[in-house]
């Protein structure tokens, strides 16, 4: 009674503040509509024909099997009461449960639909222009209707939402977030699509995975699905897997949690493949429902496992088990609550009900970063997301500290650095600490020098303001520091430099040739610049002496 009184609640707030319901108009739905409850965006249960062609797995089976075995979310006793009260058409005729399916055939359920919420987290629209929408897709939202879920997708939510009507060019798991590619017709699907095939295209994610990562990593083999259902992955060698190839480079390590950032490239795109290789690698993602469960894959976390030497159908059993009878459970989040079977079911059509989701359902620390393509033609990146940025917010912080203790001469700037290995800080530096027109990151290098303390492999640059790449002093410029410093792997930046520092400052492209990784911290841009300004006068315009050196 606890779940129908909670809908009918949730209905009535609806009713009674219609600014929050976004009414859906779909003509195979009936009484579809989204409301934005907190962190969820709920659809309450509507009516709805869902239509889908046989597909190759499926020829030559019952179609009872096909609903059991395929469709998670109900259970067989439902989907033979609903065949055999005539609520499911092959080929526009009643349908039976020994059906078998062929090649072609239309199969249409009508459903009293209960689809399960999910984050409210808005799609971030990254670039649009008359062919394409690019998109910073939340975690824990879908791509496309597709079993449970129907209007709380990707496609949907663009739609009515956005009056975008577009086909993606690319795909992320729902969990997973970051840079999708839309396309507005089929030229520029195509186009793209062609690229992302040929493998023209470089693509870089970020992950948050469990212990110390090593400099840099490479997985490379066969894999295949070995649980449709469960959507469970495994390296393997079985003929029906396909090749698969992912390189791997160490961003930063935090001791105190024991997870490290790892920049991820994949070099083909199979269902979970990063995922996977990371679990391969004995690295899995903290959060990840499925492969960092320490009760489904032991100690190891399914370190080397391939299909031939897993215990398969254990594994599948024990997972199986998460989002019915136990809710999911990760590495991060080992008792969470979560998405399960709550005993109550639907008083109009007797489906099953659930709980809410929890933290392992909504989100997954895997987040698709830059796509760029290899002729140089087109770049697009998001933000880190706030998993990513919580361990490196608290050093761009003390880099700021840093910068606000500069002095407030007339057209210089004030900027801060911080240097870190393993989350500790080993040195910090601000604009002219030292003697001279010194710089914020070549103080830092200075004093830790003047120390005897050699930086650590893994070490990590925070600066307030890119690296310099020139000086007209003709002293070397703070671009230079790093690259002859290969133990700093990764620098990253509050803002971009300006114009009005340097002109075409090349500073990221320079370190990333260098194998430098180079991160921005969203957020601080307009706190680093207001400080770099400090020692400006009040309405003066942004403007640097040509005889005077910018300084950083």
């Amino acid at each position: 009674m606890a779940f129908r009184t909670k809908r009918n609640s949730m209905l009535h707030q609806v009713l009674k503040d219609p600014a929050r319901e976004v009414a859906i108009n779909e003509e195979i739905a009936k009484g579809a509509q989204w409301i934005i409850e907190g962190p969820l965006r709920r659809v309450p249960p509507y009516y709805f024909t869902y239509l889908t062609f046989c597909k190759q797995r499926w020829i030559g089976q019952q179609l009872l099997s096909v609903f059991t075995q395929e469709f998670r979310d109900r259970t067989q006793e439902y989907y033979k009461r609903a065949i055999d009260n005539g609520l499911v058409l092959v080929n526009d005729e009643v349908a039976s449960t020994d059906q078998v399916l062929k090649n072609g055939d239309l199969i249409m359920h009508r459903t009293h639909k209960h689809e399960q919420p999910v984050t409210s987290r808005p799609i971030k629209i990254v670039h649009q222009d008359d062919d394409l929408v690019v998109i910073d897709k939340p975690g824990g939202l879908p791509v496309h209707p597709t079993g449970r879920f129907n209007f709380n997708t990707v496609m949907a939510l663009l739609e009515h939402e956005n009056k975008i009507v577009c086909h993606p060019c690319n795909r992320l798991d729902r969990l997973t977030s970051g840079l999708m590619f839309l396309a507005k017709n089929s030229k520029s699907a195509e186009k793209l699509g062609q690229q992302i095939r040929d493998r023209t295209v470089s693509k870089q994610y970020l992950a948050l995975v469990i212990g110390k990562f090593p400099p840099t990593a490479e997985v490379e083999g066969n894999m295949r699905t070995v649980d449709p259902k469960l959507s469970l992955n495994m390296m393997d060698n079985h003929p029906d897997s396909k090749t698969s190839c992912t390189k791997f480079k160490f961003v930063s390590y935090d001791k105190e949690t024991d997870r490290s950032l790892v920049l991820c490239m994949p070099e083909t795109g199979r269902t979970h493949q990063i995922r996977v290789h990371l679990q391969h690698l004995g690295f899995p993602i903290v959060n990840d429902p499925i492969y960092s469960n320490p009760e489904v894959w032991g100690p190891t976390l399914g370190k080397n496992f391939t299909a031939e030497t897993a215990d398969v159908e254990k594994i599948a059993a024990a997972l199986d088990k998460a989002g019915k009878t136990e809710p999911a459970q990760s590495y991060e989040y080992p008792n969470a609550k979560g998405e399960m079977l709550s005993g109550e079911v639907c008083d109009i059509c007797d489906t099953p009900l659930y709980t809410d989701p929890g933290p392992n359902d909504l989100n997954l620390y895997l987040h698709a970063l830059r796509y760029k393509a290899q002729d140089n033609s087109w770049s697009y990146e998001t933000d880190i997301p706030e998993w990513a940025t919580n361990v490196h917010m608290k050093f761009m912080r003390k880099a700021l500290e840093e910068a606000r203790k500069a002095p407030d001469l007339p057209g210089a700037f004030a900027v801060g650095a911080v240097l870190v290995h393993d989350g500790e800080i080993l040195e910090t530096g601000y604009t002219r600490e030292l003697e001279g027109n010194t710089h914020a990151e070549e103080n830092a290098l200075a004093k830790l020098a003047k120390r005897g303390q050699e930086i650590p492999e893994g070490t990590c640059l925070y600066t307030t303001m890119e690296p310099c790449t020139y000086r007209l002093s003709g002293n070397k410029p703070c671009n230079e520091r790093v690259i002859e410093n290969p133990a700093i792997k990764t620098v990253f930046v509050g803002v971009m430099e300006p114009s009005t520092f340097v002109q075409n400052n090349t500073s990221r492209s320079t370190l990333e040739r260098e194998g430098v990784i180079y991160i921005k911290i969203p957020g601080v841009s307009e706190e680093a610049l207001q400080i770099a300004e400090k020692g400006h006068r009040v309405g003066t315009k942004r403007k640097i002496d040509s005889q005077s050196e910018p300084t950083s």
